[in-house]
């Protein structure tokens, strides 16, 4: 339900008594906060404003309603929408390493610390820029240790050197900040920190902002386009938790009698919003595994304490198999120097290098293994070892995440739980928006649901189309480089990846041109439709594709239970059957195309919208 109806709700509500009413809608107001707040002030006083709130309700009475609000006032734009094109300035420089050292202090939400970026400077420039979240405090900036002058527009800061510096030049810069971060409304698809306790009252906390970006609590360049190679992390928290993040635990000091500090190094390139922080009374579970490649991989499941057994038992009957199925198809798991790492969270999952979220209180699904588990490990190679530049490719990611799991029923259990997932994704296509988006889009326009079913479909023909062995050297050759990857030791190199660059690595080993199923999946709306006509003694297909693009996709037809492939002249395929004849187009669902099992576009989002609410 959405902030203005509540309100509209409430204003019809209102038949207490005349002296009650305005601390009845003052409640009312009060248990409307989170979604009113996600409009903003002055998107919540116009909202009101249409029911006349204000002349119901004392000016201080309001005020205390609205300071309801404040810990999740609404982003600034720059803020809430990571991966957006670098500035002029930003383009002058190439971060080489991150640092960040924090003081968590759960009993009033807030953090204070340091972080230090170091660039390698590109072209010629006096400043440099970072992001940060203009609800922090700033109290200094350093350049290469010394106070430094900077200005703040909205999440942008500048930060003037005191020399012009040339190409090849670096420079050190440490933002000292705190104050209270944003806080997610709805982790992880709407990010911040998420601010939890266990039952019995200890802290319990962590971030995700891979749509906002990892300027929602610490100061950086804010784009996957730009990774540091490498990134130290401190992290400050009482002694009744512990705090976890990326890389390879370093050592855990002891700070006076009621904090200790956890030091934490990640020695490969990460993007930034894949950083994270997890605090809480965990349990540190560790074993290791021997990678296809023969080195040894150190596992680490970081469990609520009341969960260990049960987090070693999703380690031992659903990982070690999960990890070992990856491996197989794809290569080596691309962190094996770091760790193949999981943390428990009070948010469902989100896909942090070397340090997964995992939320679903370790219930096995009816597919017969941990779904979110095996999603999330899906992306350290389609997201972390190859990772898009721009917003438009990030089915790269979600389309190849989604599809690795159908995959990996099909190892597991055969065709028909293959089918099932297969049948059951393609039900949840909406069609909306091309999967592929020219120019400069959003976050939120970019991870729409059909990148995920869209992109694993447009997958799932490709492989019936080009076969397995073909299909596979594809993927393989996209997030390693190379279609040998089985002995490739460590470290492992990531890599920047769009689609062209996976369609011109399927037209080079299959010798084919298949930049046509491409242009026709991912970047038009509207599914390719199979037209159907009949007559006594023939039928006669026709694709029909949005702009009456070139089609032409082979289809599987049966014939009174014969069945062959058939290939299509001018998009068209005519068959000589007589009426009696029994015919089935594409039996097995094969090919992505548009049945009428589904509603069309509207049709299919005012289900997702409804079943949202």
């Amino acid at each position: 339900m959405s902030a203005e109806t509540d309100l509209k709700n409430t204003s019809s509500r209102l038949q207490a008594p005349r002296s009650k009413k305005w601390i009845y809608l003052l409640v009312q107001l009060i248990k409307s906060c989170k979604d009113i707040c996600h409009y903003g002030f002055s998107g919540t006083i116009f909202i009101v404003s249409k029911i006349n709130v204000f002349q119901k309700l004392p000016s201080l009475s309001v005020l205390i309603a609205m300071s309801a609000c404040t810990s999740i006032a609404p982003l600034d734009p720059i803020i809430g929408d990571t991966g957006q094109p670098f500035s002029d300035i930003a383009n002058t420089t190439d971060v080489l390493s991150y640092g960040l050292d924090l003081e968590i202090f759960p009993q009033n939400k807030s953090i204070t610390g340091v972080g230090r970026s170091q660039f390698l400077i590109t072209k010629n420039t006096s400043q440099v820029e970072l992001k940060l979240d203009s609800r922090f405090d700033i109290s200094k900036i350093l350049v290469d240790q010394k106070a430094a002058t900077f200005e703040r527009l909205g999440g942008v800061i500048t930060i003037n050197l005191s020399t012009t510096k040339t190409t090849g030049d670096s420079v050190n810069i440490a933002v000292f900040y705190s104050g209270k971060p944003h806080i997610a409304l709805r982790a992880p698809w709407s990010g911040g920190f998420v601010w939890s306790e266990t039952e019995d009252g200890t802290p319990w906390i962590a971030t995700a902002v891979q749509g906002e970006g990892c300027d929602l609590f610490w100061p950086c360049k804010d784009h996957f386009a730009d990774k540091a190679d490498n990134m130290d992390i401190s992290l400050t928290v009482p002694r009744s938790v512990s705090a976890v993040t990326n890389g390879v635990l370093q050592s855990v000091t002891n700070i006076g009698e009621d904090k200790h500090k956890f030091n934490w190094k990640l020695s490969v390139p990460a993007s930034d919003y894949n950083i994270a922080l997890n605090i809480g009374p965990f349990t540190r579970i560790q074993q290791s595994y021997t990678s296809i490649n023969g080195a040894s991989v150190p596992i680490e499941f970081w469990a609520l304490n009341k969960n260990t057994e049960k987090a070693q038992t999703l380690i031992n009957d659903d990982l070690l198999q999960q990890i070992s199925f990856y491996e197989e198809f794809l290569g080596p798991y691309p962190w094996g120097d770091q760790k193949l790492g999981f943390v428990e969270t009070p948010h469902l999952g989100m896909e942090h290098q070397t340090i997964n979220a995992y939320g679903k209180n370790y219930i096995r699904d009816k597919n017969g293994f941990d779904w979110l588990l095996h999603h999330e490990l899906a992306h350290e190679w389609f997201g972390n070892l190859i990772t898009h530049e721009k917003l438009n490719d990030a089915w790269l990611h979600e389309g190849f995440g989604l599809y690795m799991q159908p995959i990996y029923s099909l190892y597991k259990f055969g065709d028909a739980a293959y089918t099932h997932s297969m049948y059951e994704s393609y039900l949840g296509l909406v069609n909306c928006h091309p999967v592929v988006k020219e120019g400069l889009v959003t976050s939120e326009q970019a991870f729409n649901s059909d990148i995920y079913g869209k992109g694993g479909w447009t997958l799932h023909t490709l492989r019936w189309l080009i076969g397995d062995p073909l299909f596979w050297q594809a993927t393989r050759e996209l997030l390693y480089g190379s279609t040998d990857t089985h002995t490739l030791g460590y470290p492992i190199a990531s890599r920047y990846r769009n689609t062209q660059d996976f369609i011109d690595i399927v037209n080079k080993l299959t010798g084919e041109d298949y930049t046509w199923l491409f242009d026709v999946y991912l970047k038009q709306a509207a599914l390719p439709e199979l037209q159907q006509t009949r007559t006594e003694n023939k039928l006669v297909l026709t694709w029909q594709t949005p702009d009456n693009l070139a089609f032409p996709m082979p289809i599987t037809i049966s014939i009174n239970g014969k069945t062959d492939i058939y290939t299509t002249i001018d998009d068209q395929i005519t068959l000589d059957v007589d009426q009696q004849d029994h015919v089935i187009i594409d039996p097995q669902m094969k090919i992505l195309r548009y049945l009428p099992i589904i509603g069309l576009c509207e049709e299919n989002q005012a289900k997702r919208d409804k079943k949202r609410s």
